[in-house]
């Protein structure tokens, strides 16, 4: 909500002075530079310079080919027609169709006013509202729910552990829309501002969503797995995962306890039938997918 209402402030502020400025240099049609500053304050600064470079370039096409037809042609409506039919294709063509809206209201001057003279008028307009919202987009602030939602996927994904630690019914839906909307999150913020604490949250929560996707493969597995004495084993290991889900590493302690099972899967007698041999292969299974599930995390430690 603050991100919001700071967007509709920046708005208003690029908007009154794309105006101001062109008033002060005494241009014509001052209201759409405050308009084309209002089009160009993108969500991130790298979007926002992206589009203003296309809009610039697109605008100068369209005056330059405005001007020659109108030069060549006469300020008459079928050559704005013309302008416009050769502008549109052009502009897809060429990728730069962002800009279409305002080389369309720039060129619009020079028709109604019936003067060449006003090409330079529209460029400085253009100059004028791209460069505010350019200015404005330099500052971008940060985005402290990424932290809340961080916490709130630690707590998810530990409820989770307990939930299948305890065969209780278990729901991917709320962690698989958290984790969605905190990465697009960060990637906002990381166009916005490319500092080490937005590139070390992006790969946390890239790191969450293989873990996320791990955890379903085991539950999945579990839940298919008769009550059996090695099942128990597997779900006592998991509830020794409560309150080790954060962003230190508890990755470590947790991996011994794992590798002590493993050891006795390694060292138990071969099961008796195929349904012992199958439901044996499961529990192997879930263990080596536990053990990728805290190799992710002590790689992500690895490489921070």
């Amino acid at each position: 909500m603050k991100l919001r209402l700071y967007r509709l402030f920046k708005m208003f502020l690029g908007f009154m002075v794309g105006m101001l400025i062109s008033a002060a240099f005494g241009l014509y049609y001052v209201y759409t530079a405050g308009v084309i500053a209002v089009l160009s304050l993108e969500p991130t600064r790298k979007v926002s310079l992206e589009n203003g470079i296309v809009r610039v370039i697109d605008s100068l096409l369209a005056l330059v080919l405005a001007t020659v037809l109108f030069l060549l042609l006469g300020f008459h409506l079928w050559v704005l027609f013309v302008f416009v039919a050769l502008l549109i294709p052009l502009s897809f063509l060429l990728k730069l169709d962002k800009g279409i809206v305002v080389a369309l209201v720039l060129v619009s001057q020079i028709y109604l006013e019936q003067n060449l003279r006003f090409s330079i008028n529209a460029l400085f307009i253009l100059l004028i509202g791209v460069g505010v919202a350019f200015l404005l987009n330099l500052y971008m602030p940060k985005n402290e729910q990424i932290t809340t939602e961080i916490k709130l996927i630690n707590q998810h994904l530990n409820g989770i552990i307990q939930n299948i630690a305890n065969e209780r019914e278990v729901s991917f839906t709320e962690i698989d829309n958290l984790l969605k909307n905190t990465y697009n999150n960060i990637q906002l913020e990381l166009e916005n501002i490319n500092l080490p604490l937005t590139t070390k949250r992006l790969k946390y929560i890239e790191m969450r969503i293989e873990q996320v996707s791990i955890l379903k493969r085991v539950n999945r597995i579990l839940n298919e797995v008769k009550p059996i004495k090695e099942k128990e084993y597997i779900l006592d290991l998991l509830k020794e995962f409560e309150n080790k889900i954060g962003e230190e590493n508890f990755a470590l302690i947790l991996k011994e306890r794992l590798d002590t099972l493993l050891l006795m899967f390694k060292e138990s007698s071969l099961p008796e039938n195929r349904e012992m041999f199958e439901n044996r292969a499961k529990w192997y299974y879930v263990l080596l997918e536990v053990d990728q599930f805290l190799n992710i995390k002590l790689a992500y430690h690895k490489n921070i």
